[in-house]
């Protein structure tokens, strides 16, 4: 089993909600001010725990969530590791950990809120999702207040708040670590043999090398067109590289649909297409782990020139990992997405899971404490995962050996997610415009709508929104 210390995902993150526990923490809901409240838990939970009280605590996400936890892939070892380290530093809470399948974590949170066994602390994809679910999670920013004081946002990124705040009336989620995506990753053995002498610099040489790239057999840029996800971020990629602020704007639904930039955008996309830059099938493929097998496979085989991927990635260059040698021997390298009409390429950064609080649970200082665990204490733990940055600004740096691979592709994507051209989420924070602009891209990927069609439908969507 690998040893080299690696909390969560991508998105990913891992759980924390560690310390005392408080037989009353749940009237933060109603009684007083959140901050006195909070404060008046953390007391009590301290004094429960040194009167020899343990208070029990459940946590439930999916196994992305948790990625690579100190090596661990398997999620019964991986749940198991991440319980055993929280409970061994802090004896006054004993966390019980589930993962599954992330669909399968949503449907259970829908029956368990209906019936009030929602577990204690809960993963919770910022955006779209936390929405839906705020409603029954507790408010943390006076938590965070007794914990850090007034200035507590200063300690972490403003990227790492961006999508968790957007409904502008609270904090109801933590993150644990951020990912950058939008990225593509490539074989540059294999590109170099196949005739594309360097990473394509714009779209225009991007379409150049896919027509090389199958004219020598191959397929040319790998994408997971039936996940919702990889649309999201291609397509946001794209946008966000023609015009950050628009991006920003129309998402946010501060702007136009039908802006000429928007229609710009989604003609690129549909070129992904009509052009062959992605692979014949697209749209019947998920990336995982149908289209990744072909980038790496269990033996660090690689049979693919190119992958639209994200941070989550470096994790397969370490050299501990079994099939490291015979798959760095590719020269797998990472790029940001070619430029698009002298517009260098952008890149989103977000954090992908955040951490809620049950709201009607009756421990949530102690369920605070296992977020802030994970959320700030083990931030050295996110960045020695190798995959994942850390929200806070003081960002530990790695504590563990790199290898000349990973650290070139670290910092290529460090330094783009540092740039100014960055957006700060990867999906609507609204379910109706996601789920417009999903079904928009699939008709644009078929030729069964135009990019005029495309704007005139996500406007129609927007415009049914209250917000």
């Amino acid at each position: 089993m690998r040893k080299m210390i690696a909390v969560l995902l991508a998105g990913v993150m891992v759980l924390s909600l560690g310390a005392c526990g408080s037989k009353d923490a749940g009237a933060v809901e109603t009684a007083g001010s959140e901050e006195a409240v909070g404060q008046s838990a953390a007391a009590e939970g301290t004094e429960a725990a040194g009167d020899g009280e343990v208070v029990e605590i459940t946590v439930q996400s999916w196994q992305y969530a948790l990625g690579n936890y100190k090596g661990f892939t398997e999620d019964s070892e991986l749940t198991q590791a991440v319980a055993d380290e929280f409970n061994a530093t802090h004896p006054g809470i004993h966390a019980t950990v589930t993962i599954m399948r992330q669909e399968d974590h949503y449907n259970a949170l829908k029956v368990d809120f209906a019936a009030g066994s929602a577990p204690d602390v809960i993963g919770i994809a910022p955006g779209a999702d936390l929405e839906q679910y705020k409603s029954q999670l507790a408010p943390m920013a006076d938590y965070a207040k007794a914990e850090w004081g007034d200035s507590w946002e200063d300690l972490f990124t403003d990227a790492s708040f961006t999508t968790i705040k957007l409904s502008g009336d609270g904090i109801y989620a933590f993150p644990s670590a951020m990912s950058a995506s939008g990225t593509v990753w490539y074989n540059n053995k294999l590109m170099t043999e196949s005739g594309v002498a360097s990473f394509p610099a714009t779209w225009e040489e991007l379409t150049e090398a896919a027509q090389t790239l199958r004219s020598a057999g191959q397929i040319p840029l790998m994408f997971g067109g039936k996940d919702n996800w990889q649309n999201y971020d291609m397509f946001i990629t794209i946008l966000a590289t023609i015009n950050k602020d628009l991006c920003n704007d129309v998402f946010a639904l501060d702007a136009e649909w039908t802006e000429s930039d928007v229609v710009k955008a989604f003609d690129y996309y549909q070129r992904l297409f009509t052009d062959g830059i992605v692979q014949d099938g697209a749209l019947s493929t998920t990336i995982y782990n149908e289209g990744y097998s072909q980038w790496k496979d269990d033996d660090g085989n690689s049979s693919i020139p190119m992958i639209f991927n994200g941070s989550w990635d470096l994790g397969s260059l370490k050299a501990e990992n079994s099939f490291y040698e015979n798959f760095s021997s590719n020269d797998i390298r990472v790029a940001t997405m070619p430029s698009i009409e002298g517009k260098e390429g952008a890149v989103l950064t977000a954090p992908d899971v955040a951490w809620g609080i049950n709201a009607a649970s009756p421990n949530q200082q102690a369920a605070w404490e296992f977020v802030k665990w994970l959320c700030y204490d083990m931030q050295q733990s996110v960045v020695d995962g190798l995959g994942f940055f850390s929200v806070l600004k003081e960002a530990p740096s790695p504590a563990v050996a790199l290898t000349d691979d990973y650290k070139a592709a670290y910092d290529t994507i460090s330094a783009a997610a540092a740039s100014d051209n960055t957006v700060g989420f990867r999906s609507s924070f609204y379910t109706k415009v996601n789920d417009e602009l999903f079904d928009q891209l699939q008709l644009l990927a078929t030729g069964a709508a135009s990019p005029e069609d495309a704007a005139a439908a996500m406007a129609e969507a927007a415009a049914g929104i209250s917000r």
